[in-house]
């Protein structure tokens, strides 16, 4: 009996691990992108929604938002129990984020390329939605969007890379990174659009270091 359960037992942490890695992988792959983004987001303006890079760098933004929502939950599985309350909180609200951000790309490169002709104010407004361009239509809920997305990404990526250097699992190196790449955020206040996209790249870099921590670290089973 005792042996049928140290198996079921062993394939569980076998299995744990393996997701583990994964969302190591996956952290990976979301910074790279995040990064690679910000390089070649075309302007934010109607001009640009028709366009094949509109259309491309909206689906790398989707990809890049969903694969950081699967690698922070791997971050935060790996160090739930050291993390404690304030991980906890700063993982919702962080995954938060990226799930608005998922949504706000499939609207931005599947619905509004199709609203250029029939609707090119609204069009116009919402793509400087984040430049905190001036609309001439009324946004509805999407106005709001801007600075709630901006206080999840402040406040989330800030309580989880706290919560992350304290717990000491993960490279604190990488945990602080997190943090001061949700804070310096706050320098898009002085940074002109589209050069404040400069401000990602620390993000980027701590889900990298974070993530590689996670996809090359070996957990040996205790006797």
């Amino acid at each position: 009996m005792n042996i049928k359960h140290n198996k079921k037992e062993s394939k569980l942490k076998v299995t744990a691990t393996v997701l583990v890695r994964s969302a190591g992988l996956f952290a990976i792959l979301a910074g790279l992108l995040y990064i690679v983004i910000q390089l070649i987001h075309p302007s934010d303006d109607i001009a640009s929604v028709n366009s094949d890079l509109w259309v491309l760098v909206a689906c790398m933004t989707i990809a890049m938002s969903l694969f950081s929502l699967f690698g922070i939950t791997g971050i935060y599985m790996r160090q739930v129990q050291e993390a404690g309350w304030l991980g906890l909180a700063g993982y919702v609200i962080f995954s938060l984020f990226w799930i608005t951000s998922t949504s706000f790309s499939f609207i931005e490169a599947f619905v509004l390329p199709l609203l250029t002709t029939d609707a090119p104010e609204f069009v116009a407004g919402l793509t400087g939605i984040f430049g905190v361009t001036d609309s001439e239509v009324n946004l509805g809920v999407f106005r709001a969007l801007a600075p709630i997305a901006g206080v999840m990404y402040l406040l989330g990526g800030l309580l989880f890379g706290i919560a992350t250097y304290r717990a000491g699992i993960l490279p604190r190196f990488a945990a602080a990174l997190l943090a001061f790449g949700a804070v310096v955020t706050l320098a898009a206040a002085v940074i002109p659009h589209p050069l404040d996209r400069i401000l990602a790249v620390p993000m980027g870099l701590a889900l990298i270091g974070l993530g590689y921590f996670l996809w090359s670290e070996r957990v040996h089973p205790k006797p």
